[in-house]
């Protein structure tokens, strides 16, 4: 049977600091609980005001001769810290006890905070001694490790899987971890002057493992965000796919061999519809992708923070960071990994955003098109029957000053003539209809509809590809619109 000697667990809990007061299922709840079920100062509560910087006065518990703790809290930028020990008294009656016996320390899973909006993560460091005359194997030490997570954890749902095994001031530790349930736990063999050590980076370890579950809470989070991003980028796509179907079915619309069939208005009006979606997704879009970018900067920028504490930890013991592989393993191997995940996110999302501004360049180019169209055919039409009623005015000006006869409104008899005045007003509607046919034949009105939306029958191109022909010949068409237009 197992056994070992004043076991201690050290519990890392970070959550972030929250703009309401409430403190219902939050890192005071979970440590209010184990305060009020170890410790015999049941009026005592925790909360935010206990909070400071550095880690705060220890405030003891003692539960029983084989139990005892203490808290400390600590405010950590835009979050808050609480480091529980639960563990046995250093005397003989603690020594050489069966790692059974854990099983007291962790009564219905009080050590494990449950994960809520707020919650960073949890680091769970156990250590523990051995009444040995010669150094135990790895695989006894292994033995030891698992068998005290068992009877800490009984659920084996709870405690997460062994991830790996290195060595810390010469001391074998291993390490349990689980990125989806931002739980870290070291199982670790010390003696006095290990014990000694880590007192001395008390606060670096502290906010060190802080940092740790920053950068993972980051990640975890940027994975929510690329299955939003997966999401809208789909929905994007589905809008220009439309679009396309609709662009294509205007265009032939317009052509010359179904001019009798053209709806501009229902044509662009739909398009307008299909174009203030894409716009809102749009803005949706752009909005989780913002975000995204966002978690990159905080793993960067928690990237550096750690490096600062391992620096710090180094300098303390005076030591190389190569001797401290348990805690730059996560550094060196693990964090380059979630940067690079993101950043090839970012990358490929970003391909999204040039799609919609090439959707919505085209779309405008359109629509630019033909209202200078219609522009153009108002200011003619204007031009053609401005000209033809002057030249009907002058026929009737010229026309009316030899009319003599009053008109007399009675039946038509035979042998009656044409009245003088209705023959001018039917000389100078002649003129208004001669005049205006012949300036519209000059200004070539009548082959604004002959050209209009001209194409050349091609297969369709998707919009994706930012040198489509398609979108440069209707972006160029509208430029060549739009100046003859400003030269009239």
């Amino acid at each position: 049977m197992l056994k070992i000697d004043h076991p201690q667990i050290y519990i890392y809990s970070y959550q972030l600091s929250r703009e309401s007061k409430t403190e219902v299922k939050s890192i005071w709840t979970w440590a209010n609980n184990i305060w009020q079920h170890f410790s015999h100062e049941k009026e005592l509560i925790f909360s935010q005001a206990n909070l400071g910087y550095p880690l705060t006065k220890v405030k003891k518990f003692s539960h029983s001769n084989k139990i005892d703790g203490s808290f400390k809290f600590c405010l950590l930028d835009d979050s808050e810290g609480i480091l529980a020990r639960i563990g046995s008294p250093e005397t003989d009656e603690n020594k050489d006890i069966d790692i059974a016996a854990l099983k007291i320390f962790n009564v219905n899973n009080l050590m494990l905070a449950e994960s809520y909006e707020d919650w960073l993560g949890q680091t769970i460091f156990i250590t523990y001694k051995l009444q040995t005359y010669q150094p135990p194997t790895k695989k006894y030490l292994r033995e030891v490790a698992d068998k005290c997570l068992k009877n800490l954890f009984p659920e084996t749902s709870v405690h997460p899987p062994f991830y790996r095994d290195t060595q810390l001031l010469g001391s074998p530790i291993f390490e349990y971890s689980s990125l989806k349930s931002q739980l870290q736990v070291f199982v670790y063999l010390v003696d006095d002057e290990i014990e000694e050590k880590l007192g001395q980076i008390l606060q670096p370890l502290f906010e060190l493992f802080y940092y740790r579950h920053k950068i993972t809470t980051a990640f975890i989070d940027s994975r929510k965000n690329y299955d939003l991003l997966k999401g809208l980028y789909a929905k994007i796509e589905g809008i220009i796919a439309n679009l396309e179907t609709k662009i294509a079915h205007f265009e032939s619309n317009n052509d010359v061999a179904s001019q009798e069939n053209v709806n501009t208005d229902e044509s662009l009006t739909s398009l307008k519809s299909t174009l203030k979606q894409l716009l809102r997704e749009s803005l949706d879009y752009e909005r989780v992708l913002e975000s995204l970018e966002d978690f990159n900067n905080t793993i960067n920028i928690h990237v550096y923070n750690y490096q600062e504490k391992l620096a710090q930890i180094c300098d303390k013991w005076q030591a190389s960071p190569e001797n401290l592989t348990t805690f730059k393993f996560f550094i060196d191997r693990n964090s380059p990994y979630f940067q690079k995940q993101i950043q090839g996110d970012l990358g490929y999302f970003k391909h999204g955003t040039d799609l919609i501004k090439i959707a919505v360049d085209l779309v405008a180019g359109i629509v630019d098109i033909e209202q200078a169209e219609i522009d153009r055919s108002l200011e003619r039409t204007i031009q053609i029957l401005g000209t033809g009623l002057g030249a009907g005015g002058l026929v009737v000006s010229a026309v009316a000053n030899y009319v003599e006869r009053e008109i007399v409104f009675r039946i038509p008899q035979n042998g009656d003539r044409i009245h003088p005045a209705v023959a001018s007003l039917l000389w100078s509607l002649l003129a208004v209809i001669v005049v205006s046919g012949l300036v519209g034949w000059i200004n070539g009105a009548w082959k604004i509809n002959q050209y209009r939306w001209f194409r050349r029958k091609s297969e369709p191109r998707r919009l994706s590809d930012a040198q489509s022909p398609p979108v440069n010949d209707m972006l160029q068409e509208a430029a060549e619109v739009r100046s003859p237009t400003e030269q009239e």
